[in-house]
């Protein structure tokens, strides 16, 4: 079983916060490197309760880079239990 220390954060946000489009924003420099283009499915939120999300729009705000999310439905786990299903993942 994985715990909350084991967990790595690609980007910290909070999915409350969210834009007049429905989406989840967040800036970049608090983000790993994984997390620097448009498309890039990353492990989002926090280590408590972490959330798959695809990056929809980088947008630059003064000095600072804002990073768009969309919060993919389910828990992580399921997606990785499908994966490893289907022999797209292994263990």
């Amino acid at each position: 079983m994985t715990t909350a220390a084991q967990v790595q954060i690609d980007i910290l946000c909070d999915i409350q916060q969210v834009d007049e489009t429905g989406v989840v924003w967040t800036f970049l420099d608090e983000a790993r490197p994984v997390a620097d283009h448009r498309g890039a499915i990353v492990i989002a939120a926090d280590k408590m309760d972490p959330v798959l999300a695809r990056i929809v729009r980088l947008t630059l705000n003064g000095s600072r880079t804002s990073v768009y999310l969309q919060i993919l439905p389910g828990d992580p786990l399921d997606y990785a239990d499908e994966l490893a299903r289907s022999h797209l993942l292994t263990t």
